[in-house]
């Protein structure tokens, strides 16, 4: 009984931690820590949290807080950047 009770009170401070997370997310290109202008950010969420658009500049921006980690199609994702394999395509519809 008592590992269960362990179980469901840490689910319930994970659940927390994920939500607190998502605010902050959000909240964010409002913080001083957050060095872009809002109006050059773009929300996205997943799997990247923003893409600010400036003139000379294109940066991916991932908020992570406390001691919570890249998940791996993060690390992946940041990989793909930092080795140059990024790519433009110009779709037309007729």
């Amino acid at each position: 009984e008592e590992t269960e009770t362990r179980k469901k009170v840490f689910s319930q401070k994970k659940s927390s931690e994920v939500r607190l997370g998502h605010i902050s997310e959000k909240l964010a290109p409002f913080l001083e820590d957050f060095t872009f202008n809002p109006e050059d950010a773009t929300f996205l969420g997943q799997p990247i949290d923003y893409i600010v658009f400036e003139e000379e500049i294109i940066t991916f921006v991932e908020i992570k807080m406390g001691k919570s980690q890249l998940s791996t199609k993060q690390r992946h994702i940041r990989d793909l950047i930092k080795g140059k394999h990024v790519a433009w395509k110009e779709i037309r519809i007729k």
